[in-house]
């Protein structure tokens, strides 16, 4: 029975060990601030959001070269994150705004210095021009 008892000491020991070690490596050798990609819980994000309404005659391919053109504003640097879809809310209070394109920036420099003036986005704005009856533009801070 005694080895019992030190079988389980000797685990009891391993046990504490491991934890201790765990918290005293997560303490003094992991950097939580230097993962760049990591958007931290309390900082703000600058929303950018379009409401969109396209004109009755946009064809099936327009509309197609209209999503790839959207969706190419990502690869700007200073975007954090992009969407581009089609309202499908029940309310009916769309006002014929049946689209809307909504990109996150960390800083509103990203957006004005960098995303707007930028070689994609008026590409993407000489486009999505031609096809469009009506756009909303709406920024916050969320």
């Amino acid at each position: 029975m005694s080895k019992v008892e030190i079988t389980d000491r000797l685990s009891f020991v391993i046990v504490i060990l491991f934890y201790f070690s765990t918290i005293v490596v997560g303490y003094f050798f992991i950097d939580s601030t230097s993962h760049s990609g990591m958007i931290k819980k309390n900082e703000k994000m600058l929303i950018h959001l379009v409401l969109i309404q396209f004109k009755d005659d946009v064809s099936a391919e327009d509309f197609q070269k209209i999503t790839d053109a959207a969706y190419s504003l990502q690869a700007i640097p200073g975007v954090e994150a992009l969407n581009f879809g089609q309202n499908v809310s029940p309310e009916g209070l769309t006002q014929g705004y049946e689209h809307s394109l909504t990109m996150k920036f960390s800083n509103a420099t990203d957006r004005d210095s960098i995303y707007l003036p930028h070689p994609v986005h008026q590409k993407f704005v000489e486009l999505f021009v031609l096809h469009t009856e009506s756009v909303l533009v709406y920024d916050f801070w969320e």
